[in-house]
């Protein structure tokens, strides 16, 4: 180590040493007092939004697998109910048709009935319209088939012969 202008070169220079321990000193100070404890407010922030995101993000996915499974529930109880209100409709339905089945076969055995009546009845009338017309005609054919006129005491012999022969 050789000397250069009257110094030994690896020898401290003791005011050089003293203001840089001054200056390091001064520079630690600040960076303590101010500049710490800022980065230290920006460090504990960062964290907090970082890990209050993942909080939230955890009670955001909690509050969806709730709100889903509240989905799921309401969906299969609307489900539920809509198959009970088919269901309920469908009895509704079936009553409805078998009472108005019901009252037609009623309505059409009434009106078979009215039909049946009023057909013996007139079945009734037009026999009792045609019965003399009956008489005098069958009274005309037995004149003409025997050649001479029949009376009335003598075609009602007949009439009750032939009627006690078929009894």
């Amino acid at each position: 180590m050789t000397m250069a202008s009257g110094y030994f070169v690896l020898t401290p220079i003791w005011h050089e040493v003293v203001i840089g321990l001054i200056a390091f000193g001064a520079l630690f100070l600040v960076m303590s007092k101010v500049l710490l404890p800022r980065l230290e407010k920006v460090y504990a922030e960062r964290h907090d939004r970082i890990e209050g995101g993942f909080e939230r993000a955890e009670q955001a996915r909690a509050e969806a697998r709730r709100v889903q499974s509240e989905y799921r529930t309401r969906i299969s109880e609307a489900r539920e109910e809509a198959a009970r209100i088919r269901d309920t409709a469908r009895e509704e339905g079936q009553r409805r048709n078998d009472e108005v089945l019901a009252n037609a076969r009623d309505e059409a055995a009434r009106l078979v009935e009215q039909g049946r009546e009023e057909l013996a009845t007139q079945r009734s009338s037009v026999s009792s319209d045609l019965q003399p017309d009956v008489a005098r005609l069958s009274r005309r054919l037995a004149g003409s088939l025997l050649g001479r006129e029949v009376g009335d005491d003598e075609y009602r012999q007949t009439v009750d012969d032939y009627l006690g022969e078929r009894v």
